[in-house]
């Protein structure tokens, strides 16, 4: 028996609107100072002021949040007692906006507590809406929080999961991301690619996923380019806000795998953006579980989706297609100028950190969905291949 699992979604312009729809009152915001800075909280207080409605603002959320981070906003919420819980920005305000509405209904409970297996009974004291200003992360939809912990051997991410964290209600109003700028605008959309990508292949991939996935890299394929190339085409815009949120609904109820493993342990490192080491690394994993010198299902899984999206025809053998599909990723790579591995970080940094960071790697909850399974061994060398620009041939 499989569930599907989502919030309420409000999209189109002006769904910001839908907020008259709420009879709570008290508000809780929870961002960055890049929203702060950039006006884009005003639309949102002006939003609340016209409803009168109050609120506090917590923003001191910053790139891959840290667990102290979380404890100091869960403390200021269970201080002003909100209704409304509220998480205006990118993936980072909403991982923080999940643990701690977490922790306003259940005080009792820590970090370490994020597990699936108990019940938390959310929302007894407040909704959760996730309004994203990144068309990529899809944590609008996702029942994960990425909290980054300090540790002896450096900086890792924990992957907290609970079911009840899935944002009660998700905003998706084109207005807060028409600015985004277009280095960004590439990198949440190639973390929007890595989603649909890998979940499609995984362990837990269903049929619900796969349609998402389907349409969302669509619509990517089609308005990533167009807005990277004009950031003020707010039709493409709008398209590609929406194509994000349905990787995000796809990939929640399929899972990541090892493009996110591989991912979460570089930028924790070398404190580089999810989007950019995902939407990396996405061709070199996608080539080793193609590799699979014990099954075929993902030549057939991936060539079928290939072929249904347009990028390889139907006379064309699985392995042929699932190879135009990671050339088709290649290609959108360079369009909107995604940097490689040997851009991010130097030779040195590589060889220095590599093994650690492949054992990191064996730690993560997302490698366990992949459909070929990687040691340490396997993860060295995707990431020695990665810098390399060579295809795995392994």
């Amino acid at each position: 028996m499989w569930y599907f699992y989502a919030p309420k979604t409000v999209y189109g312009e002006d769904a910001i609107d839908y907020l008259e729809e709420l009879d709570e009152k008290r508000c809780f915001i929870i961002t960055d100072e890049g929203i702060i800075k950039f006006g884009l909280i005003d639309i949102l207080t002006n939003k609340l002021k016209k409803l009168e409605k109050e609120w506090n603002i917590f923003s001191e959320v910053e790139p891959d949040p840290r667990e102290e981070t979380i404890l100091k906003a869960a403390k200021q919420c269970q201080e002003y007692k909100p209704d409304l819980i509220i998480a205006l920005g990118g993936g980072s305000p909403m991982d923080v906006a999940k643990a701690v509405w977490v922790f306003y209904e259940r005080p009792d409970l820590g970090i370490d507590d994020l597990y699936p297996f108990i019940k938390l009974k959310l929302g007894e004291k407040a909704k959760l809406v996730a309004i994203p200003t990144t068309s990529g992360t899809g944590a609008e939809t996702t029942w994960a929080s990425i909290i980054t912990r300090k540790t002896d051997k450096g900086d890792i991410k924990l992957e907290q999961v609970h079911k009840e964290m899935i944002p009660t209600i998700a905003i998706l109003d084109p207005v807060f991301v028409k600015s985004m700028p277009l280095k960004l605008t590439a990198s949440t959309g190639f973390d929007a690619m890595a989603h649909l990508s890998e979940c499609i292949v995984s362990l837990w991939k269903n049929e619900y996923s796969e349609a998402m996935a389907l349409k969302a890299f669509e619509l990517i394929q089609k308005y990533l380019p167009i807005v990277y190339k004009d950031g003020t085409d707010m039709e493409a815009r709008e398209k590609l806000h929406i194509a994000a949120n349905m990787a995000g609904l796809a990939f929640g109820n399929a899972q990541v795998h090892l493009g996110h493993a591989l991912g979460h342990v570089l930028g924790a490192t070398f404190h580089i953006p999810h989007g950019l080491t995902v939407g990396m690394f996405l061709p070199y994993v996608l080539q080793y579980i193609l590799n699979d010198p014990n099954s075929d299902a993902t030549k057939q899984i991936l060539g079928t989706f290939a072929k249904r999206a347009g990028v390889a025809k139907w006379d064309d053998s699985d392995m042929n297609a699932a190879k135009k599909y990671v050339d088709e990723i290649k290609r959108l790579q360079k369009v909107v100028n995604l940097p490689s591995l040997n851009e991010m970080i130097t030779r040195t940094q590589l060889d220095e950190n590599v093994d650690q960071m492949a054992e990191w790697c064996l730690e993560s909850p997302s490698a366990a969905m992949s459909p070929r399974g990687a040691g340490s061994q396997e993860f060295k060398k995707l990431f020695v291949h990665a810098f390399e620009q060579k295809d795995v041939d392994f």
